[in-house]
C-alpha cells in the first residue's frame, strides 16, 4: 500500500473510532496501536491531566503496570488544547505531498528501541508521559529529526533515548489527529442499531464462540459504509488496555474483532486474533490427509450447531481449497444452510482451533 494511501486509512480508522494514535509498530513508518476511545463508561470518565508530564531517563524498558482497572487517555485532549493551527496545516501540507513509497530514512529502529517504544506509547497513551520537546523538524536542532521538507527521518548512530522515541510518537499521535480532522465521521442511520447495542450483540458472540469474557478490554466501535451500495456496519475491536507494555515484556495476549450489519443487526463476522501465535503452513501431502479427515468438518459443524446454536440445517458441508489458506496455516470449510445462508469457519491447523467465522447471509437476507 502506498504511504499516502496508509496516511488517509489511518486518519479514516482514527476518527471512526473516536482517537488517534498509530505505531510504527504494525506499519513501517506509522507507528501501530489504535489509540481508539474505549467503552463508554471509559469515555466519560476522561479528566483532564494538570500534573507536569513524567520524563524518562533509563534506556531500559520502562516498566509498566498491566492491571484490570479501565485507564483512560487524554492525548486528544490534549493535542486538542495545544495544538496550533499553523501546526495542523504544516501536517495537512506534509500529508499531501509525501511522494516516496517506502520509509525514507537513515536507518530503522533495532530490537531494543522498539522495545521500549512499544512500552513508551503506552506511557504516552494511559500516564500522561510528554516529551520535553517536539522532534525537530529539521537540522540543527538535534541529531534525531524530521527534515519535513525533505521527507526524511534522520537517526543518530547511537541508540535512541526515551526522549527521542517519546518525540517519534508524539509526531505521528499529532500527524494522525491533524489528518482526522479533515475526515468526516459517519453517523449510523435512524434504522441501523445504535452503538450499545452492537457492542453487547460483539461481546456476546466472542462469549459463544470463544468463552471469553472481553468486559476488561478496550472497546472499540467505529461505524462504515462498505461497497457501492453503501452498507452500513458496525466494526468492533477489542484488545487488552496497555498493549504495548505486553508486547514490550514479552507476553502473550488475545483481540477480537467483530463485524455487524448495522441494520439487521446480524453479526457477520467474529475473529479471534493472537499475534504471538506461530503458524504452521499446510504442504500439499497435509493438504490432501485433512481433506480425507471428516473430523474437521465435523469440528466446524460442532461450532455452528453447538457454539452458534444456529437452528438452521445444515445441508451441505466442503473444504475450501485456497493455497492462501494453505500459507496461512487455517483449513477453511464452508457449511450451506437449509435457507440459503451459509457460514465460513477457518479452523488452525493443527489444533481445530477456531480462527473466524464469517456469517454468509442468503440472497437479500440482510
Amino acid at each position: 500500500m502506498k504511504r499516502k494511501n496508509i496516511l488517509v486509512g489511518v486518519a479514516v480508522l482514527a476518527v471512526s473510532s473516536g482517537l488517534l494514535m498509530v505505531s510504527a509498530l504494525t506499519v513501517p513508518y506509522f507507528v501501530g496501536t489504535m489509540m481508539a476511545n474505549a467503552a463508554p463508561q471509559a469515555a466519560d470518565a476522561v479528566t483532564k491531566h494538570d500534573k507536569p508530564p513524567a520524563l524518562l531517563v533509563s534506556q531500559k524498558t520502562p516498566l509498566l503496570k498491566v492491571e484490570g482497572k479501565e485507564p483512560v487517555s487524554t492525548v486528544e485532549e490534549d493535542l486538542e488544547r495545544t495544538m496550533t493551527e499553523a501546526e495542523i496545516q504544516q501536517i495537512y501540507h506534509y500529508g499531501d505531498h509525501i511522494k516516496k513509497e517506502s520509509e525514507p530514512s537513515s536507518r530503522t529502529m533495532n530490537a531494543a528501541e522498539l522495545k521500549r517504544l512499544k512500552a513508551l506509547e503506552d506511557l504516552y497513551r494511559y500516564e500522561g508521559v510528554r516529551p520535553q520537546r517536539q522532534l525537530p523538524l529539521k537540522s540543527g536542532v538535534s541529531s534525531f529529526y524530521l527534515d519535513i521538507a525533505n521527507d526524511y527521518l534522520f537517526y543518530p548512530a547511537r541508540e535512541l533515548t526515551d526522549e527521542e522515541l517519546l518525540q517519534y510518537i508524539d509526531w505521528y499521535a499529532r500527524m494522525n489527529f491533524a489528518l482526522s480532522k479533515r475526515i468526516v465521521k459517519l453517523q449510523p442511520d435512524a434504522k441501523d442499531i445504535g452503538k450499545e447495542e452492537a457492542l453487547d450483540k460483539a461481546v456476546d458472540s466472542i462469549k459463544r464462540l470463544y468463552d471469553a469474557d472481553v468486559s476488561l478490554m478496550e472497546a472499540t466501535a467505529a461505524y462504515h459504509k462498505f461497497g457501492p451500495e453503501q452498507q452500513g456496519s458496525w466494526v468492533l475491536h477489542f484488545a487488552p488496555y496497555r498493549v504495548g507494555a505486553l508486547e514490550a515484556h514479552g507476553e502473550s495476549y488475545l483481540m477480537y474483532d467483530v463485524f455487524i450489519d448495522s441494520l439487521s443487526g446480524v453479526v457477520v463476522d467474529t475473529t479471534v486474533v493472537n499475534p504471538s501465535y506461530k503458524r504452521t503452513p499446510i504442504t500439499p501431502e497435509m493438504n490432501k490427509k485433512i481433506r480425507q479427515d471428516p473430523s474437521w468438518i465435523e469440528a466446524a459443524k460442532s461450532i455452528v450447531m453447538h457454539k452458534q446454536s444456529e437452528e438452521q440445517a445444515i445441508i451441505k458441508s466442503s473444504f475450501i481449497q485456497d493455497s492462501v489458506y494453505d500459507k496461512r496455516g487455517v483449513v477453511a470449510i464452508a457449511l450451506e444452510l437449509a435457507d440459503g445462508a451459509s457460514y465460513t469457519l477457518e479452523l488452525r491447523y493443527p489444533e481445530r482451533a477456531l480462527r473466524c467465522m464469517v456469517y454468509n447471509p442468503a440472497k437479500g437476507g440482510l
